[in-house]
């Protein structure tokens, strides 16, 4: 998603009202899951507008691209950790039970949903993507809860998430042939793909712009599926980290409810950061003669 201040102004409204009404109740919850797969139905709607025959090219590459960032990233934030454990947290992430996660099938076959209704019918799914986001962070903030001290630890997602997309830039030009600058560009969008896409289409043409788009669309939709699944060895700040600039937005749930319920602060610090970073770094990386 692009900038938005409305998107903090849709948090701060949960906040207070999450502090006015503190036992809010289990409905919480599931609107907040509920909302969840809405937006990734919309996100498939969107997706639905892209010619066919360039899916069909692109998707293989650009959930390559995004698996390789995601398990890079996953590499470095575990790496990180072994240096400097985390500390420890009043509340650990549920423990797996056994059963199939049912929430990341759900998330795959909202997504599919989306797609073909957007494929069927003519839906304003870019403004309503919008408005459906403002929900979600409502919801998220009203069962928020924030702890500043965990900041201290926000250069473990911030470190994780960078070296990480660096290296994978560079071992996707290495095996693709794809210019380095674009690469680069497309990892360091941190999951940004409104603001990828468009900007590589305009400096590489419209074919590599939708690689960018798809690998950073990839990005964020794997971080919501595997969360159920990869959070307990995660933990809030590795999700954080695979959430990239997405942890202060659409994947702030998922690290909070499979990672650590205490990493609110941490997720929005590291996803606000990574955020303005994109928009700085891209415009000068994608000006490289490489």
């Amino acid at each position: 998603m692009a900038f938005d201040p409305f998107l903090y102004v849709a948090l701060a409204v949960g906040l207070v009202a999450g502090r006015l009404l503190p036992h809010p109740g289990p409905w919480v919850s599931r609107a907040t899951v509920a909302t969840v797969a809405v937006l990734v139905g919309l996100l498939g709607a969107i997706l639905s507008g892209v010619a066919g025959y360039a899916l069909l090219l692109e998707i293989p590459v650009g959930l390559g691209f995004a698996a390789l960032l995601l398990g890079l990233t996953a590499g470095a934030y575990g790496a990180l950790a072994r240096v400097r454990p985390a500390p420890p947290v009043s509340k650990a992430p549920p423990a797996p039970s056994g059963r199939i996660p049912w929430l990341s099938f759900g998330l795959i076959a909202a997504l599919l949903v989306g797609y073909g209704i957007g494929r069927s019918v003519a839906i304003p799914a870019t403004s309503a993507l919008t408005y459906t986001l403002y929900l979600l962070l409502a919801l998220v903030g009203f069962d928020l809860n924030l702890h500043w001290h965990s900041l201290r630890g926000v250069w473990v997602p911030l470190l994780a998430a960078s070296v990480a997309a660096a290296v994978a830039a560079v071992v996707f030009f290495l095996v693709s042939g794809t210019a380095l600058s674009v690469s680069l560009a497309t990892a360091l969008a941190f999951g940004w793909y409104s603001l990828a896409g468009p900007l590589v289409a305009a400096r590489a043409g419209a074919v590599l712009g939708l690689l960018a788009f798809l690998t950073n669309f990839f990005r964020e939709n794997l971080t919501m599926v595997l969360s159920p699944v990869v959070g307990r060895r995660l933990r809030g700040a590795g999700l954080a980290a695979l959430g990239g600039a997405t942890a202060m937005d659409t994947t702030l749930y998922f690290v909070t409810r499979f990672g650590d319920e205490d990493a609110g602060s941490l997720s929005l610090a590291s996803g606000l950061v990574l955020t303005l970073a994109a928009s700085l770094v891209l415009p000068v990386v994608l000006a490289l003669p490489v």
